[in-house]
């Protein structure tokens, strides 16, 4: 069915509002008459709208700061992010609910549900901090910093539940901001590059001392990004074919899904922002995955759907065709 289309197709809203409200007990529904307007208290700030014909348009709306510059339940930094928005109201992709009541309830939900577990606009402060990163070196060190905290707190925990649901303290800002960049993935790179010295530092050589700072000197500006990006991915590609030493698998996986908990809870709107989306931080991911050499033979079928999505990178070529270097 196509998104615009008004009048093959309608829902029993009275019908939908009175599940909502009795399966998401977060929620609030305003029935309109010709439509619904679901919140989540979960999701200040995110309207979801439903129309008579089943199609659904969220959306983020922020309100203009009062007199004394304030939002309602926002913090200082967070209203400071949303004066820098582009548009205080920020559309979501629309789809559709359909089939019987159940599953019209159900799919709203999931849509509820995902939205809550995504950082709002207003928690990501890359335009706040983009300067920063760009001109100190010591704010780049800072992002070395809390990715290893964060990372051991996720070890120490065995998985990364906890750390993805605490209450965004500053290393977790601090790291999303960076990853929101458009050095996003570029940082990815570096940090992979990182812990493959950290296990085999390549010593006595100027190539392993530029290595070993990988992460502070990402340059964060948004000029040659994709060549830094390419750099960087042919260094940690060459690096983990190199190194013998087996990884850490414990550390390594717990790397992976702390860095892809934190992508996936990105907000589309920063992603958009920065020009990256998460099949590029795939392309890059996805070599850790290649380091831990487990399951090759899926992974390459991982990395062929990654190229649809992004066409051949250095990356997913060498997932399909190469071996890290400690399974040779």
């Amino acid at each position: 069915m196509s998104i615009n289309d008004n009048n093959r197709y309608h829902i029993n809203l009275s019908l939908l509002s009175e599940q909502l409200r009795a399966s998401v007990r977060t929620t609030d529904v305003t029935d309109m008459g010709n439509g619904l307007i679901v919140t989540d208290e979960r999701t200040p700030y995110l309207k979801t709208y439903v129309q008579p014909n089943g199609i659904v348009r969220p959306r983020w709306e922020y309100p203009a700061p009062d007199r004394r510059g304030r939002i309602r339940g926002l913090k200082p930094y967070d209203v400071e992010a949303v004066k820098l928005l582009d548009s205080p109201i920020i559309p979501l992709t629309p789809f559709h609910l359909t089939g019987a009541a159940g599953q019209q309830t159900l799919l709203m939900r999931l849509h509820l549900d995902r939205q809550a577990r995504r950082l709002a606009p207003h928690q990501v402060h890359t335009s706040l901090r983009l300067m920063q990163l760009v001109i100190s070196s010591d704010e780049r060190y800072g992002v070395w910093r809390a990715w290893q905290r964060l990372l051991q707190n996720a070890i120490d925990d065995g998985g990364t539940d906890a750390v993805l649901a605490a209450p965004i303290d500053r290393s977790m800002q601090l790291l999303v901001d960076a990853l929101a960049s458009p050095a996003g993935p570029s940082l990815v790179a570096a940090l992979i590059i990182d812990e493959v010295e950290r296990i085999h530092p390549d010593t006595g050589t100027q190539r392993g001392r530029d290595l070993r700072h990988a992460v502070e000197d990402i340059d964060y500006s948004e000029d040659g990004q994709e060549d830094q990006l390419s750099g960087l991915v042919d260094d940690a590609i060459s690096l983990i074919e190199a190194t013998t030493v087996r990884p850490d698998a414990t550390r390594l996986a717990m790397m992976r899904a702390l860095l892809t908990g934190i992508v996936n809870r990105l907000p589309d709107s920063a992603l958009a922002a920065s020009g990256t989306n998460r099949a590029v931080f795939g392309s890059v991911i996805i070599l850790i995955s290649w380091w831990l050499g487990r399951g090759l033979d899926r992974l390459a079928e991982s990395a062929l759907r990654l190229e649809l999505a992004t066409g051949p990178t250095a990356g997913t070529r060498a997932v399909r065709n190469g071996r890290p270097g400690w399974m040779r």
